[in-house]
């Protein structure tokens, strides 16, 4: 199936790392260190980008500046590519948990967040890559083109995406921006370039573990709804229209797995939350005129076999 086939390294190929869940160990931050396994690994690995999608602290530790600001400082000291970041529920939906001194307004920590994330360093990087731009209604959607693949980030986190535990907040203003949200990301993603050869699509929940039984979410249903099936009917829709691989990039839970879809879609839950301190390595083989995906540790180099349940 497209995205599983193993090719020839004589192919061309193009990598680029992908991480997330992370740091959320003191493990973590070792391996993240300049000497460490992963820190190192990095530093010696040709990649393109850097792509982080979600959750950079513990849902256990409590979502205060410093500590955000201080995992941020490490993962962008990481590479001196572009780094690539897409929210994710432990950064802000998860910051009103009972559990945490202090406790947050979880829709004040992802105005605070994305000051902090997406600042003027941030965007001077990433404007190095080909055709980077920023989605105008929400600024941490963005769409790049590597190896005529077109990448795109979602903002699709966990509780889902801001509709379930709402304990600190103004839930009728959470529902309204969870509406905005999937409005945009919807948007954002019949924006692909029709021209590429192959889409990369990356946000923090997975979806597909998450799923329920319960209808869609919307306007008119804000509760006791599912909010990921919309996006797991429209990227099953945008794989069917494009006719063209598709890779889907997720964290969110443990296994480190990927698993076919479709026959042009698969999806990538990558290595991190707490199980597996590692980080995956995509490289883009092109094989007449079409791509497949090649995905490994970058710890071990060893290519990724698991698939998800």
């Amino acid at each position: 199936m497209m995205g599983l086939i193993s090719l020839s390294w004589a192919l061309t190929s193009n990598a680029f790392l992908v991480m997330g869940d992370m740091p959320y160990t003191p493990i973590d931050e070792i391996n993240l260190a300049p000497v460490g396994v992963l820190g190192s690994k990095i530093t010696t690995t040709e990649h393109a980008f850097l792509l982080h999608v979600g959750d950079i602290k513990p849902g256990a530790e409590p979502c205060t500046n410093e500590l955000l600001t201080k995992n941020k400082q490490l993962l962008t000291s990481l590479t001196h590519k572009p780094f690539i970041y897409t929210p994710g529920d432990n950064e802000w939906t998860d910051c009103d948990r009972k559990n945490l001194t202090p406790r947050y307004d979880e829709l004040e920590r992802l105005v605070f967040l994305k000051s902090l994330m997406y600042d003027s360093s941030y965007l001077e990087k990433a404007k190095q890559l080909e055709k980077f731009q920023r989605q105008a209604s929400m600024i941490e959607n963005a769409r790049w083109q590597f190896a005529d693949v077109e990448f795109m980030t979602l903002h699709i986190a966990g509780t889902h995406n801001g509709r379930r535990q709402i304990l600190n907040s103004d839930k009728q203003l959470a529902y309204q921006q969870a509406d905005a949200r999937d409005a945009n990301n919807l948007r954002w993603l019949a924006q692909a370039d029709p021209s590429a050869t192959g889409y990369v699509i990356a946000f923090q929940a997975d979806i597909y573990t998450h799923k329920t039984d319960q209808p869609a979410c919307s306007a008119e249903r804000p509760q006791a709804c599912d909010g990921f099936k919309v996006y797991r009917d429209a990227l099953h829709e945008f794989a069917n229209k494009v006719k063209k691989p598709v890779l889907v990039i997720h964290g969110d839970t443990g296994p480190y797995c990927q698993q076919p879809l479709s026959s042009n879609l698969t999806r990538l839950n990558v290595p991190g939350d707490y199980m597996v301190s590692d980080i995956a390595k995509v490289a883009l083989v092109q094989q007449n005129a079409t791509v497949t995906w090649q995905i490994s540790s970058l710890k071990s180099g060893q290519a990724l076999e698991r698939q998800c349940r």
